[in-house]
């Protein structure tokens, strides 16, 4: 079963935090493990796409790619929204090369900063997703 009017609501919580994230980089836990759980009760038939995001998180995560619990969450967010192995795939790969090149713009941009608000990265992946149709 598809969730349509779940999306857009994932969408508003994630454009809230990226926000947050940029302003403070320091999430409140509560956002994320609540949204975690909307998700999870909402949306329970793809929640192997959501472990497997998990997974592939704490592996970035370990590699230093991302920098925080917050990443690993948001991640597993939009990984549970992910309706086919075709658009996980698609999805690790925009992950890595979107968030590539914007840890570069970011550290080119604010050399003094070690740490890169990650969130708005993912927020921006999300919406590829929806407009690509990789998300219900």
């Amino acid at each position: 079963m598809n969730y349509l009017a779940l999306i857009p609501v994932v969408a508003g919580f994630l454009f809230i935090v990226s926000i947050l994230d940029l302003k403070f980089k320091k999430i409140p836990s509560i956002l994320l493990t609540s949204l975690i759980f909307m998700v999870v009760f909402l949306n329970p038939e793809n929640l192997i796409f959501g472990v497997l995001s998990s997974i592939f998180a704490l592996l970035i995560y370990e590699a230093d790619f991302i920098g925080g619990i917050a990443d690993i969450k948001v991640i597993a967010v939009i990984g549970m929204m992910i309706n086919s192995y075709f658009y996980f795939v698609g999805f690790i790969l925009l992950v890595m090369v979107y968030g590539f090149f914007w840890k570069v713009i970011n550290k080119w941009r604010n050399k003094e900063d070690n740490e890169v608000a990650f969130i708005p990265a993912l927020f921006f992946v999300y919406i590829v997703l929806w407009i690509l149709g990789g998300l219900g």
